[in-house]
């Protein structure tokens, strides 16, 4: 008689949460990249090494460059965002899958995970070049994957 007040929902199967986890990880990269493309269009600061970037240091004086006029920010803002947001959903999207239980500690763990990512990998320019490089062959995949998977 005591198990028929037990009225506790059955657990998702781990394939469906494994799912769910990669949809939103993938979901999560797409949106935050495309949003990395909108600030890199209206960046008024040019990336380090660019054309425009030796310009205002030859010249020693700041100019903010006008919206639409750096390829290079748009590409270099939106890998940043993008590998940023996936490192934060990916990390903590396994943790809550591991302990099938998705609450503030998981985000927490997120949150480290994206400082270590931000101190180790964005932290040199070289190292920010081939992350962007291995961030867009991602997103090419990612959209790839959107399109079609069953």
């Amino acid at each position: 008689m005591a198990n028929q007040n037990n009225t506790r929902p059955a657990l998702a199967p781990i394939s469906i949460n494994l799912s769910r986890w990669s949809a939103d990880v993938i979901t999560h990269f797409i949106n935050f990249s495309l949003i990395g493309v909108a600030w890199g269009c209206f960046n008024p600061i040019p990336v380090p090494g660019s054309k425009e970037a030796l310009a205002i240091a030859q010249s020693g004086k700041f100019v903010p460059l006008r919206p639409f006029s750096s390829l290079a920010s748009v590409g270099y803002c939106g890998a940043t965002i993008g590998s940023v947001a996936f490192v934060s959903r990916f990390v903590s999207g396994g943790v809550a899958v591991a302990r099938n239980k998705h609450d503030w500690f998981s985000e927490f763990i997120g949150f480290g995970a994206v400082a270590a990512y931000w101190s180790t990998i964005l932290s040199s320019e070289e190292r920010v070049r081939w992350n962007n490089r291995l961030v867009v062959g991602s997103f090419v995949g990612a959209i790839l994957y959107a399109n079609l998977a069953p």
